[in-house]
């Protein structure tokens, strides 16, 4: 099978509560490389298969869930009953304000980084 062109990837895991929406919310990187749209799908995979979702948790057993949208969902419970839940999902890199061809003015579209779609002032 032929691989497909490199890209720059990202895998992302976001901790989720299934009790309460206070204990969710937490989004950690996992991962960042280059690779082929192949080669991150395996990743992700792998990753949810793999990724410690706790320091000290002693998993029993982990479901993981490939969902519509194309994340994973990986349930975990622990040998002394506690509960954890991730969310991954891929992400490929569509934009880099320091790239040598982006538009002058810095956004996307050649306007200033506030013109930019989804620009989020952080001031």
């Amino acid at each position: 099978m032929a691989e497909g062109r490199r890209e720059r990837w990202i895998i992302t895991a976001e901790r989720v509560s299934e009790r309460s929406a206070e204990e969710g919310g937490f989004l950690e990187v996992v991962s960042e490389f280059d690779g082929s749209r192949e080669e991150a799908e395996r990743a992700v995979e792998q990753a949810a298969r793999t990724l410690a979702v706790g320091t000290f948790f002693q998993e029993r057993r982990r479901l993981v869930y490939r969902q519509d949208d194309g994340s994973y969902l990986v349930r975990c419970t622990g040998r002394m009953g506690g509960r954890h839940a991730r969310v991954l999902r891929l992400g490929r890199l569509v934009w880099d304000s320091t790239a040598q061809d982006a538009p002058a003015g810095g956004g996307p579209d050649g306007g200033g980084p506030d013109d930019a779609p989804g620009h989020c002032d952080h001031g």
